[in-house]
């Protein structure tokens, strides 16, 4: 498996990690009868819950673009140094956000996003020119 593979891999490990919040955080504070029952009514909320739920949701947007730009090179044999990069700048950089976000420290969460995605315009450049 290429790298740029692995941290497409870790990417949704991340996600993964975030969804298990948000469903411990629910249980916490809703209880165990909400989580498992048939959720007609909505969900009490906290400060924790809007912020894991706007992690998730910014997390699915930036990995749709990046996995979709891994897959474009993985399939067309256009890996090299500015993709290894890129994917490494998305990864990292999206490790550091989640927290970063959940904690509620705003002007170096939006640095860390656009390190980000600036890794997911590195991919996409090559994607672009095919340059090797």
């Amino acid at each position: 498996m290429s790298q740029e593979l692995m941290y497409l891999f870790g990417s949704i490990v991340i996600l993964i990690g975030l969804l298990v919040a948000q469903a411990a955080n629910t249980v916490v504070h809703n209880g165990m009868g909400y989580a498992v029952g048939p959720r007609d009514e909505a969900a009490r909320e906290n400060v924790f819950s809007g912020r894991v739920k706007r992690t998730i949701s910014n997390h699915i947007e930036g990995l749709v673009l990046f996995g979709f730009a891994i897959l474009i090179i993985e399939t067309a044999d256009l890996e090299n140094s500015v993709t290894k990069m890129g994917a490494a700048l998305y990864f990292w950089s999206r490790l550091a956000y989640a927290p970063i976000y959940l904690l509620g420290i705003s002007v170096i969460r939006t640095i860390v996003w656009s390190v980000g995605l600036f890794g997911t315009l590195m991919v996409l450049y090559v994607c672009a020119t095919g340059a090797l």
